[in-house]
C-alpha cells in the first residue's frame, strides 16, 4: 500500500454475499471465495501490502442498515485512503436505481430491503480520506458509476472532479455480471475478481515497478473481452487513477530496495549535509501526513471552483518536493477544475493561480493554458507563473514566458490589475534576474504588493546578498508598517517575519505576533481567514506546531487549506536550511 502515507488511517471495507433468504436470489458460492481472494491479494506483503488489521471483511450481512451504518462507521474514521469492495447480487429498483443486496435482501422491494447506492455515494461524499475507491462486482453496477457522476445533488462534482475518488466495476449499467462456471463455483471466484486476483498476481511486463488503477484497467478490459467476458467500467479523477494499488510482480525485485521496509526513510539516498554530517530530522515532521490529508479534505469541501482550484495548487506545490508525483497529479486536478469554471474571468484567474504548480509536472500543458487565456491581468500572471516554476529546469523558456509576462503586464489598462500582473513578474524574476526584479517590484503601486515581493525577493537572495537581503527586508517591514488596512497589514508584517526568520528569529516571532494580533481583530469573517492564513504561512518557519494550530483554526475552508498547505511545505523541504 505504497501510496498511503498513514495506514493506520486507512481501512479496506471487503463485502461479500454468498447466501440469500429468498429463492429469487441464488447463492453465489463464488462471492464467498472472491472476499477471501480479495482479502488475501491486499494484505499480501509482496503485492498490495495492507496492513492486515486495516481490512474488514464483511460477509453476508443481513441487515442492509446494519451494513451502511458499519461503512459509514467505518468511513468516518478514515483520512487516509478507503478502498470499498462488493461482490454479490446486484439489483435494480423500479425506478431504476442500483441497489446492493443483503441476505435478507427481497427481489419486490430492493429500496427497503437492500442497500441503494446512492445511500452508498452519500457515504464516500462525506468521507473524509484522500483518496476513495470503489470496486463492485455485482450485476448491473456500471450504473454506480452514473450516480457517482450525475449532476443532480450537491456535492457530485467535488467527488468525481477532484483527487480521492475512483470507481471500477465489472459491468456496464446495464449489463449482467458473470460467475464462474457451476463446476467451480465451489472453489473459483467470480469472473471478475478472478481475474484481476490473476493480473496482480502476474503482473504487467513493461511498466513500472508500481501499478496503479491507469495501468491495471486497459489490460484487465482486454483480458476480460478476450475470454468473451463483460467489459468492465471505470470512472474517476486521474489523481485516484494513480492510486498505487499493487508492486508489479513482473518486474524484478531489487533485493536492495526489498531490505528496506515499506514506509521507512531510504537512508541511502539521502543527501548529507554540507559538512558531512546528516540532515536533522526537522520538528513535527511527523505532522506532515495528518496536514496534507486535512489540507485535502479542507479542499474537498470547498465548493466555489474559483477557490478550489488554487487550494489544490497549493496543496500541489507544498507536496512538490517530497512527492513529486503525488503533486503532479493534484496539479493536473487543479487545473481541470479550473477549466471547468463557467465564468470566463473567474476560470482565467483561477488558471493564472494553479498553472506555475502544473508546470512543475506538465510544462507544455501549462504553457498552452496560459497561453490560452485572453485577459492580460490572467495572462501576465499565468506566463509568469509558469516561468517561475520552469526558472531552475529551463532558463531559455523561462526567460522568454517571464519577458512575454511582462509586457503583457505593461498593457493592462487598470491600475489594480497592473499591479497584481506586475508583482507576478517580479515574484519570477527574482529566481532569474534579481536586479530586474527589485525595479519592477518597485514601480508598482500597491504598497501592500511591494511589500510581499521585495520580502520574496529577499528570500531568493538570502544566501548569496546578505546585505543586499537585510536592506530589502529593512525596507519591506518600512512599507508593511506604513500600511493602514488590517487586511492588508497583517499579511505584508507575516511576510517580512517569515523572510527575517533565518538571520533574526527572534525579530521574526515578534513580528509575526503583531501580525496575528492585527489579523485576530479584523471583523470581516472572509478577511480574518485570509489574514490568518498569511500568518500562519509566516510562522511555519519558525513554529510550524504553532502555525498548524492557527490554520486549523480558520473557518473558511479555502484559507484553512492554503494555510495547511504552507505549512506542510515547510515541513516536507528536505533540510531546515530551506525552510524559509
Amino acid at each position: 500500500m505504497t501510496d498511503v502515507a498513514a495506514p493506520a488511517e486507512s481501512c479496506a471495507v471487503l463485502i461479500g454475499v454468498s447466501a440469500y433468504e429468498y429463492a429469487e436470489f441464488p447463492p453465489i458460492r463464488a462471492a464467498r471465495n472472491s472476499l477471501d481472494a480479495m482479502r488475501s491479494l491486499l494484505s499480501d506483503p509482496a503485492l498490495c501490502a495492507w496492513p492486515p488489521e486495516r481490512i474488514v471483511a464483511i460477509a453476508n450481512p443481513i441487515s442492509a442498515t446494519g451494513l451502511a451504518t458499519r461503512i459509514a462507521d467505518l468511513a468516518e474514521n478514515t483520512t487516509g485512503v478507503l478502498l470499498l469492495y462488493y461482490v454479490g447480487h446486484g439489483v435494480l429498483s423500479a425506478g431504476g436505481e442500483l441497489c446492493l443486496t443483503v441476505t435478507s435482501t427481497r427481489l419486490d422491494r430492493p429500496k427497503i430491503s437492500g442497500l441503494p447506492w446512492d445511500t452508498v455515494a452519500d457515504v464516500l461524499r462525506g468521507c473524509p480520506a484522500h483518496t476513495r475507491l470503489a470496486i463492485l462486482d455485482c450485476c448491473f453496477a456500471g450504473q454506480a458509476i452514473e450516480v457517482l457522476s450525475g449532476d443532480e445533488g450537491p456535492g457530485l462534482a467535488d467527488i468525481v472532479h477532484v483527487e480521492g475518488v475512483y470507481t471500477l466495476t465489472a459491468t456496464t449499467r446495464n449489463g449482467p455480471a458473470l460467475l464462474a462456471p457451476p463446476g467451480q463455483q465451489d472453489t473459483g471466484c467470480t469472473s471478475f475478481t478472478a481475474e484481476l486476483r490473476d493480473l496482480v498476481r502476474s503482473g504487467i511486463p513493461g511498466k513500472a515497478p508500481q501499478l496503479t488503477f491507469a495501468d491495471i484497467y486497459p489490460v484487465l478490459r482486454h483480458r476480460l473481452r478476450a475470454k468473451g467476458l463483460p467489459a468492465p467500467r471505470e470512472h474517476g479523477a486521474d489523481a485516484a487513477r494513480h492510486f498505487t494499488f499493487t508492486t508489479n510482480a513482473a518486474v524484478p525485485v531489487d533485493p536492495e530496495a526489498q531490505a528496506t521496509p515499506a514506509g521507512a526513510p531510504d537512508t541511502a539516498s539521502t543527501p548529507p549535509a554540507a559538512d558531512g554530517a546528516p540532515e536533522p530530522a526537522q520538528p513535527g515532521r511527523s505532522r506532515l501526513p495528518d496536514i496534507v490529508a486535512d489540507a485535502l479534505r479542507a479542499t474537498h469541501s470547498v465548493t466555489e471552483e474559483s477557490l478550489q482550484a488554487p487550494a489544490l495548487a497549493a496543496v500541489a506545490d507544498a507536496l512538490a518536493a517530497a512527492d513529486p508525483d503525488r503533486a503532479g497529479r493534484l496539479a493536473a486536478d487543479a487545473e481541470r477544475v479550473a477549466q471547468s469554471i463557467p465564468d470566463a474571468h473567474q476560470r482565467e484567474s483561477a488558471l493564472a493561480a494553479v498553472l506555475g504548480s502544473l508546470a512543475a509536472s506538465d510544462p507544455d500543458r501549462a504553457e498552452r493554458a496560459a497561453q490560452s487565456v485572453t485577459g492580460a491581468s490572467s495572462k501576465a500572471r499565468a506566463l509568469a507563473a509558469v516561468g517561475e516554476a520552469l526558472a531552475e529546469s529551463d532558463t531559455d523558456r523561462a526567460a522568454r514566458l517571464i519577458a512575454d509576462a511582462e509586457r503583457v503586464a505593461e498593457s493592462v489598462p487598470d491600475a489594480k490589475g497592473k499591479a497584481t500582473a506586475l508583482a507576478a513578474v517580479a515574484r519570477a524574476l527574482a529566481v532569474t534576474d534579481s536586479d530586474r526584479a527589485e525595479r519592477v517590484a518597485r514601480s508598482i503601486a500597491d504598497t501592500t504588493l511591494t511589500a510581499t515581493v521585495l520580502t520574496g525577493l529577499a528570500r531568493a537572495v538570502a544566501a548569496t546578498d546578505p546585505d543586499r537581503t537585510a536592506r530589502l527586508v529593512a525596507d519591506a517591514e518600512r512599507i508593511a508598517q506604513s500600511i493602514s488596512g488590517a487586511s492588508f497589514r497583517a499579511p505584508a508584517l507575516a511576510g517580512v517575519a517569515r523572510a527575517l526568520a533565518p538571520a533574526d528569529p527572534g525579530r521574526a516571532r515578534r513580528l509575526i505576533g503583531d501580525a496575528e494580533h492585527i489579523a485576530q481583530s479584523i471583523p470581516d469573517a472572509n478577511r480574518k481567514a485570509s489574514a490568518l492564513a498569511a500568518v500562519a504561512e509566516g510562522l511555519a518557519a519558525i513554529a510550524p506546531e504553532r502555525a498548524e494550530l492557527i490554520a486549523q483554526s480558520i473557518t473558511s475552508a479555502s484559507s484553512r487549506a492554503h494555510a495547511l498547505a504552507a505549512v506542510a511545505k515547510v515541513l516536507a523541504t528536505p533540510s531546515p536550511r530551506n525552510a524559509a
